[in-house]
């Protein structure tokens, strides 16, 4: 598994570097709506437009996960920690094998509070319906309801709409999944 979490960390970092030098080249400013209640680490500042030029930040804290787990009574897939714990950043537009997706990211603590929230109610919900457990990382943009998601037990990436079962998988693992994935 070590070795999976470090083939995860290193695709994460060339994925973080890519998507910055995509936004170079295009002479394109990293934006994201703002929210003057919210104050994060990549917030650099705002435009006329009311966005937030940001950019990327390797935690130096990673977000810790332990508080979800107890709190589900469950063990969580380990390579969602690095996933949400390795960088605070914007939501990356990327895709995958020529399929539009959004990769979810924490924008700070605050942030990080909140997705743990929202993971909490995503797996209660899970539960309910005696699905198998799921963790969102993204969204598809093919449909609002569509999610790439990390199967807990296995560690394999796939889509499933909101309520349903994983129905497609993208890859094996989350670091294959992360390596292929390109700016856009």
């Amino acid at each position: 598994m070590e070795s999976i979490i470090a083939e995860l960390e290193h695709a994460l970092d060339q994925l973080m570097d890519a998507y910055q030098q995509h936004y170079q080249a295009l002479q394109q400013p990293l934006l994201l709506e703002g929210d003057e209640r919210w104050q994060a680490p990549i917030y650099k500042e705002q435009t006329d437009t009311g966005e937030i030029r940001w950019e990327p930040l390797r935690q130096a804290q990673p977000l810790s996960f332990d508080s979800v787990a107890t709190a589900l009574e469950m063990d969580l897939h380990p390579s969602l920690q690095s996933f949400y714990g390795r960088w605070y950043s914007g939501d990356l537009q990327v895709t995958w094998r020529q399929h539009p997706l959004q990769l979810l990211q924490i924008h700070g603590d605050d942030d990080g509070e909140r997705l743990q929230a929202n993971l909490i109610g995503h797996v209660l919900m899970k539960q309910r319906l005696k699905q198998p457990i799921t963790l969102f990382i993204g969204l598809a943009d093919e449909s609002e309801d569509l999610l790439v998601t990390l199967d807990n037990a296995s560690g394999a990436v796939g889509l499933e709409f909101v309520g349903k079962p994983q129905h497609e998988i993208l890859a094996d693992d989350l670091a294959k999944f992360v390596a292929e994935l390109q700016p856009r």
